[in-house]
């Protein structure tokens, strides 16, 4: 329908301002005049910029990728899945490295106001999709949602502290030093407190 579409299209625009000059500093009237719509037409769909933020941020902050890595991954044990459900978000997430400055704009300009929504429906998503996959593999079973999520989150905030999210040159890190960060960070948490996991990974080294 036109009236989705136009939704969309505000979408994408904001999103792309926002990115390039933060919330405060966009107006309404550049989006509508980057999709060359009259200016009041904005609040036929979003009653407020507020709230045009908060749909962009439904729709395009990155953590709003983790169910679909998790769905995706592979592994008949939790190191496996892990390795596998990490590799996946980290290369969904280097489609977009600019869509990681939502989350930086949120934090500078609305003091994280929006986050603890986002982490909500987030963990509600991603535990459904482990429950599913531990039905599926015995090995699985033993993973805890709240050690994972916080694993996951805790490689986000590494990924956003890299060169692939906050600059665009080569350098050793971006070479592989943050694929060693979040295998070691990821499977060094689990490992915590799981003798079977610490003992393996131990033995590797």
């Amino acid at each position: 329908m036109r009236g989705d579409k136009t939704r969309q299209e505000i979408l994408e625009a904001a999103c792309e301002l926002f990115i390039q000059n933060g919330f405060h500093a966009t107006t309404t009237r550049q989006i509508t005049e980057k999709i060359n719509l009259v200016p009041g037409a904005l609040y036929n769909h979003f009653s407020s910029k507020d709230v045009l933020f908060e749909a962009v941020l439904k729709e395009y902050h990155p953590w709003q990728k983790i169910p679909e890595a998790l769905k995706e991954a592979k592994g008949s044990t939790i190191q496996e899945y892990i390795r596998d459900a990490s590799a996946k978000l980290l290369k969904i997430w280097d489609q977009h490295p600019e869509l990681i400055r939502l989350h930086l704009i949120d934090m500078l300009e609305f003091n994280g106001k929006h986050l603890p929504v986002l982490f909500e429906e987030t963990y509600t998503k991603i535990s459904k999709i482990v429950e599913e996959a531990q039905s599926h593999e015995d090995g699985l079973k033993g993973v805890n949602m709240n050690l994972l999520y916080r694993a996951i989150v805790g490689l986000f905030f590494g990924y956003i502290m890299s060169d692939k999210a906050m600059v665009d040159i080569d350098s050793p890190f971006s070479e592989g030093g943050f694929d060693y960060f979040a295998d070691t960070y990821l499977l060094g948490l689990f490992a915590q407190g799981n003798p079977k996991i610490a003992k393996e990974e131990l033995g590797k080294s």
